[in-house]
Order: C-alpha cells, then structure tokens, then sequence
C-alpha cells in the first residue's frame, strides 16, 4: 500500500503543473488516494489509476488542444512506465524507422517540441507537442542533395556500366541516413549519374559491391537495369557456390594488393608458405564491426614481394566478400596492413590496401581486365 501511494505522489507531481490552479481536480486526487487507502486490492487501485489517467488526458486535450500523438505518449508514460520517455525512443514506436533516421532529422533541426527544434536526448512529458518538418523529404532520393558533390576518377565508362577508382576516406555509401553529408560514392553518382537503377533502396543505387572507407581502388557501377541483373547473377553465383573450384569458376575476379608489417608471427607463416603458392587463406572472419557474426572468408595470396624497408607487398584474390576479410586474415597470421589502426597498429600512414584489378565477363561472353 505503501508503494501505491508513492507511485500516486509521483504521478501527482507529474501533472501538477497543468492542473494545480484547479481545486475540483485536486480534490478528486484527495479522494482517489483516501480510496486507495480504503481498499487492499491492487488491480482495483490500478484501474483507478488509469482512470485519472484518461480523465486527465481528455480534459487536458480539450483544455489546450493537444496533438493526439502527444497524449499517447503521455499516456504511457503516466500508466506503464510513471517515467518520461526520450523523444527518440518515442518516435521509434511511432514509426518503422530507426533511432539513427530520427536523430538525422534532429540533427537538422527537422523535428520541434513544443515550437522549438528537439533535441534527441529530451525527455517528453505530459502536454509536449510534437512536429516533424516534411518527414517524406527524409526517405526519398531529394535527402542526397546534401551530399557533398566529389570527383571521382573514372577509369572505364561505357553505355551500361561504369568503373571507377575510388580514393581512400570516402564512404561507398553511407552507413545510416545521418551520414549522407559526408564524402561517398553514392553521393558522386547522385550529383553526376541521375538515373541510375536501384538495389533495395536509394541510397544504394547502382552499387554492386562495397569497399571500406579506408580502402582505395576499382568499383563497377550499373548504369542500366539488364546490366545491374547481369552483374546481380555474377556476384550471387560466386557468393552461393560452396566449393572453391566453383567459385573460381564463376566469371567475375576481384584482386587486391596489401603492403603488410612483419612480426614473429607472421614471418613464421611466410616460411611455411614459401614454394606453395598460390595460397589459400580458409578461415572464419571475425569482423571488430558491431553486430556482425563470424563467418567462413576465402582469401588467396597469389604474389608476394618484399620491399626496400623491410615490408611485404602481397597480391591477393578473395573469393567470398565479408566485412573485413582481407584485414583480419593477414592480420591473424601476423602479416597486419600497413596503416590498419584496427587489427594492427596505430600509424600516421593511411591503410595500405587497394582493389587494384576487376576482371568479369560482359552480357556478349568476353571477358573485361581492368586495373590500375
């Protein structure tokens, strides 16, 4: 009973900003809560609670013409949870977006409380009114006009597809909605290739394949709906094989060059593979990436050449395509990138590690080397 008429003292508080200029309504909190000492059932004391609860909403949505939303999320915090809740965790139930695509709106001052821009950490309360600016803007193709417009070398064009090579520090697409503004290939191809067809959404359209941000080098881009199937086929097909010799098969290689650090370790591993090459590298990938699951990565080192400073320069071919691939498997032998801050070590250099060769085979059954 004690816990009942705290919980009650808490709820008074909360509305006793809207509602303590009016004697009627104090005096039925005085009566609620002498019933609530009067009876022992709690599920009776529940219902009563919610009644205030309702009674109070609909007298404060006539009152001051509240926003209906508002008085849903008040009502919830009132009845359930006798806590507030952030505006972005609210917005999330109210929408099937996520907490990243609202803070993205916040950010650009997209969403107003009370007449003024929210901001995402605010928690809401009873009578709070909530506008969102244009909400459509946000998922269509318009939102990538706040992309930066970037030159991105164009290594072959032709009427159906397009390769590029791209620079080291920008994003192949952007990772969340909130990171449209910053330098990416999707952002290039918006500003230079309108129409481009589409893999699930706008924000991926043309794109194929990926490669990280710190990573440099070739990429293919759809420029045409058959051309984006054909590709589509190429990439699933060397993606569902499950034995190598199929994979190799498949029409369509991606080859990487890596100018990797020495360690013990590593030193160890290039004399047991010295006479054996190429290599095969068939191991899980257990990515540093949130969310991500360790699965089976093939990678293949094809060359190996030392370099002046004591480096080593590997050419490689990966025929699976997980998060990290390359980085983790030379790392996990002892071989780390050069410039990889995250399974090797800290250094001013940027990552070394370049696509540098796609070779795939066109709708007319000829095959297509490029390289830089």
């Amino acid at each position: 009973m004690r816990r009942i008429l705290h919980n009650l003292q808490d709820l008074r508080r909360q509305v006793s900003k809207f509602w303590s200029k009016s004697l009627i309504l104090r005096t039925g909190f005085l009566s609620i809560r002498f019933l609530m000492l009067s009876f022992v059932s709690k599920s009776f004391c529940e219902s009563l609670l919610r009644l205030i609860a309702w009674y109070f909403l609909c007298w404060n949505f006539w009152k001051k013409r509240i926003h209906f939303r508002c008085i849903m999320v008040c009502m919830q915090s009132l009845v359930f949870s006798w806590a507030p809740e952030r505006i972005d965790t609210w917005l999330v139930k109210q929408f099937p977006y996520s907490r990243s695509f609202f803070h993205h709106i916040i950010e650009r001052k997209g969403i107003f409380l009370n007449g003024k821009p929210a901001k995402k950490s605010v928690k809401l309360k009873v009578g709070d009114q909530i506008e969102i600016d244009n909400l459509e803007r946000y998922l269509s193709p318009v939102i990538l006009e706040e992309a930066p417009s970037i030159e991105i070398p164009i290594v072959r064009e032709t009427a159906d597809y397009l390769i590029i090579n791209k620079p080291k520090w920008v994003l192949s697409h952007p990772n969340s909605i909130w990171e449209v503004s910053k330098p990416s290939v999707v952002g290039f191809l918006y500003h230079h290739y309108k129409e481009l067809p589409s893999i699930g959404n706008f924000i991926r359209a043309g794109l194929l394949h990926r490669l990280d941000k710190d990573t440099d080098g070739l990429m293919i881009i759809a420029k045409t709906e058959v051309w984006l199937q054909h590709f589509k086929t190429l990439f699933k097909a060397k993606s569902e094989s499950e034995i190598l010799e199929q994979k190799d098969e498949v029409p369509l290689k991606k080859r990487y060059r890596a100018i990797c650090e020495i360690t013990p370790q590593g030193k160890a591993f290039l004399d047991e593979i010295e006479g054996k090459l190429p290599f095969i590298i068939s191991e899980e990938v257990r990515a540093k990436v949130p969310n991500t699951l360790p699965k089976l990565g093939i990678t293949q080192i094809e060359k190996i050449e030392k370099k002046p400073d004591g480096r080593i320069q590997l050419f490689l071919q990966i025929f699976t395509g997980r998060t990290h691939q390359i980085r983790f498997h030379l790392s996990n032998h002892g071989l780390p990138i050069v410039g990889d801050y995250l399974y090797g070590k800290e250094s001013q250099e940027a990552m070394q590690l370049t696509a540098y060769q796609l070779e795939f085979e066109d709708l007319g059954g000829e095959r297509v080397r490029v390289a830089v």
